[in-house]
């Protein structure tokens, strides 16, 4: 869960910043990365997804539940 939103976030980043080619270089996409680590959001992120994983794991999530995380992963990014 936590790397899925992780990509998300990386990959918003990369298309939204401004290219004169079709390509991305391999600098934009290590940007990108180095800036989601040193903001802090990733932690933030992460520790998120355990404590919700954590409230959950007492609960057998059922199908008619398995929204609960997709609406978490949509809230996470």
């Amino acid at each position: 869960m936590g790397y899925i939103v992780d990509l998300t976030i990386i990959l918003d980043v990369i298309f939204k910043t401004p290219s004169d080619q079709d390509n991305v270089s391999a600098n934009v996409v290590q940007s990108a990365m180095d800036d989601h680590v040193n903001s802090g959001r990733r932690d933030r992120t992460h520790r998120d997804i355990r404590a919700f994983v954590a409230q959950t794991v007492a609960f057998r999530i059922t199908e008619a539940q398995g929204n609960l995380v997709l609406d978490k992963i949509i809230g996470l990014i």
